[in-house]
């Protein structure tokens, strides 16, 4: 957890960390996160965070989502609490959706204002949804193989992007290009899935997919993705899950915002030529990181 922590601060623009340094506070700098869960759950999440966030400021908010039996939470953290408090909506609320992740600035202006206390359009979940049941440990590494590894694409723009790789899902998985672009771009009206430095992350529930997938695809030429640094992104990790499977959705995005946050792992994917070094490197990763886990 703690190089979790420290990547995610390095990824918010804190400043960079080594990949195993420890982790160190910055006052007075916080993220947004808004969450969006069953309305049984939002006071079991306020209390855990009093429990794991007891010594740290942080506040709630919440607005009920009318007619759909659901609140969301705007939640202002310090970042070295994010990850921490994303497993902990994992666990206590899976059918839970979080959306945008921004960090707020010292001194606010008029825009960021607007932005903070601006309201998501409600969503109403579908009835019927199967259980989750994908194991703890799915990560990207995992879920990455070389066919699922797109080099050099000559895209000029995200919405280029999304037709592109639509068109791929379509010929080599056999579902229609329209859902996944379309998944693709509904998240993406939300706030853009850009975190900085260089990477984004867009993602989307398909009602027709019955496993998560994940790929890495970096463009030929970096392209712009509205990112709250207002850095063009070269590097972009598609994630793919069933309409059902909200918690494999909350881990994935966690995982990569902590493998991405690391600037080293950063350097070293931007030079791996081929999809198999790409697959190896994050397996690599994994792999330190599961020895670091268990102390081997």
């Amino acid at each position: 957890m703690t190089r979790a922590r420290v990547g995610l601060r390095t990824l918010l623009g804190l400043g960079q960390a080594p990949p195993h340094g420890p982790s160190r506070s910055a006052p007075g700098r916080n993220v947004m996160m808004r969450v969006t869960l069953d309305a049984q759950h939002a006071t079991p999440l306020r209390q855990a965070l009093i429990r794991d966030c007891g010594d740290q400021p942080w506040t709630i908010r919440v607005a009920p989502l009318h007619g759909t039996g659901r609140v969301q939470l705007s939640l202002y953290l310090p970042k070295d609490a994010v990850n921490a408090a994303i497993q902990r909506v994992a666990h206590l609320a899976p059918a839970a959706e979080v959306g945008q992740l921004l960090e707020i600035p010292e001194a606010p202006t008029d825009a960021w204002s607007d932005l903070i206390h601006a309201e998501s359009p409600p969503r109403a979940d579908s009835p019927g949804h199967r259980i989750d049941t994908a194991a703890e440990g799915d990560t990207v590494a995992q879920l990455l193989s070389p066919d699922h590894v797109l080099l050099g694409l000559d895209v000029a723009d995200r919405e280029t992007l999304f037709t592109q790789f639509g068109h791929f899902f379509e010929q080599h998985y056999g579902l229609p290009a329209t859902s996944v672009t379309t998944g693709l771009a509904a998240r993406e009206a939300l706030g853009s899935t850009g975190l900085g430095q260089g990477v984004a992350v867009p993602h989307g529930q398909i009602k027709t997919l019955r496993r998560a997938m994940a790929f890495y695809v970096r463009p030929a030429k970096p392209i712009p993705f509205d990112a709250p640094d207002g850095k063009p992104v070269s590097d972009v990790v598609v994630l793919l899950v069933p309409e059902w499977a909200n918690s494999t959705h909350l881990r994935l995005l966690a995982n990569v915002a902590q493998r991405f946050c690391d600037h080293q792992f950063r350097e070293l994917l931007h030079g791996c030529l081929d999809a198999r070094a790409v697959c190896q490197l994050f397996a690599s990763y994994e792999a330190a990181d599961e020895a670091e886990r268990t102390g081997r």
